[in-house]
């Protein structure tokens, strides 16, 4: 494609940014499955080295198919947004081995010890366990606040001179609460603090964080990036490209957490397909939500899409749909929603979201089954609580096996 030619659709940037014409002409990116690059003589690995030229050194510190998929996320997460000047937003980002990977480099890149980051009840179960077990150990504290509520959020940070970052994820896992990105990092703006929000949800054709004022964006390419549950990966965007170039560039190379070739392979072709099947996904979604909420086991439906939703205005304020993820009550507590479970025919009992068939898991039996009830509670994870990834199948099939599963 003409580098000069503009894209004017989403799914045209899905499909073609960030490529770049392979020096064997390729039709697709290659998977570089090489540990290390050579060098035409020494001068040229001196200049690599010392910054001076661009260019490919070892793969924990860059790959040409790692590189594509980096220029095509920030694509996509700039999108029609522009800078204070009235350009196209430029951003950074940085393949990872995972989500976990990404919010560990965020994390790390942004806090020292006698630093305090903010956020909200329910995220998921690895940020949690990074923020609330593990940074501890570096001297690094969390402070935990329902960020949902924007004077509680400023009492926080007014309060606390020690919070540094505010650090978001909207929809939230698994109980899809969604927090004002806009009222929240005005609010951070004015203090002074850095923020960052999980896209890993909605991904960027639903909602984009950047157009809210936010420094970072990440993502767990696992999910509906690739789209087809294939691969590993995880994402770190940012809008300071120099920043990203250094320190967060430096953080990642140094802890390891690079992302492999084939991997990034599998999420390149994913993502051309991302429309598509957000499109579905979302409608898909907006019909089981429907079906959901007038069943008679069913004591709740949490899905933003529905206008009784406490945070449905929320959702419609800076998402363009309320996307695929939900969750719902069953009545019948722990045992009830392992039976429903086991009675599933066609929706598949995983863990995990954002592949094409439709995905169900059971946290109280499965991914919260060692942490304890109130604790659980206490996040909106309730004995009979279901999480659900609508797919892209019929949606009538969809309906059709949680009905019969409900019975």
């Amino acid at each position: 494609m003409d580098k000069d030619f503009p894209l004017s659709g989403f799914s045209s940037a899905a499909v073609h940014a960030g490529h770049e014409q392979d020096p064997m002409y390729s039709h697709l990116t290659p998977i570089y499955a090489a540990s290390t690059f050579v060098y035409d003589e020494a001068e040229q690995g001196m200049r690599r080295f010392s910054g001076k030229e661009e260019g490919y050194i070892y793969s924990r510190w860059g790959n040409p198919t790692f590189s594509e998929a980096e220029r095509k996320i920030a694509a996509l997460e700039s999108y029609s947004i522009t800078d204070k000047s009235g350009n196209p937003l430029e951003l950074k980002a940085l393949l990872q081995a995972s989500g976990m990977a990404a919010i560990t480099t965020l994390m790390l890149m942004n806090l020292k010890a006698g630093d305090k980051v903010l956020s909200h009840y329910s995220l998921y179960g690895g940020t949690e366990e990074l923020i609330t077990n593990l940074l501890p150990r570096l001297g690094i504290q969390s402070v935990i606040v329902d960020l949902r509520d924007l004077n509680k959020a400023e009492d926080a940070i007014k309060n606390d001179p020690a919070i540094k970052m505010l650090y978001l994820e909207t929809p939230a896992n698994p109980t899809i609460q969604c927090v004002d990105i806009e009222e929240l990092t005005y609010i951070a703006k004015k203090n002074k603090l850095t923020v960052a929000c999980d896209n890993t949800f909605a991904t960027p054709y639903l909602q984009q964080p950047f157009q809210y004022g936010v420094d970072f964006v990440i993502h767990s390419t696992t999910k509906f990036l690739n789209g087809h549950g294939t691969s590993i990966g995880g994402v770190l965007i940012g809008r300071d490209i120099e920043l990203m170039k250094s320190k967060a560039y430096g953080t990642l190379k140094t802890l390891g957490g690079n992302a492999n070739p084939f991997d990034a392979f599998l999420l390149i072709n994913g993502i051309k397909t991302l429309e598509l099947r957000m499109e579905r996904h979302c409608h898909n979604a907006m019909e089981v939500a429907h079906f959901l909420e007038q069943h008679p086991a069913v004591l709740k439906v949490n899905y933003n899409g529905l206008s009784e939703h406490p945070d449905h205005f929320v959702a419609m304020k800076q998402m363009k749909h309320p996307g695929a993820m939900m969750s719902f009550e069953l009545k019948g507590g722990i045992q009830g929603g392992i039976t429903f479970m086991n009675k599933l025919k066609m929706c598949t009992r995983t863990v995990s979201l954002g592949t094409c068939d439709t995905l169900l898991c059971h946290p109280a039996s499965m991914t919260h089954y060692s942490v304890p009830r109130e604790a659980r509670e206490k996040y909106g994870i309730t004995d009979g609580l279901i999480r659900m990834s609508v797919g892209i199948e019929n949606v009538q099939d969809i309906i059709i096996d949680l009905d019969q599963a409900l019975r």
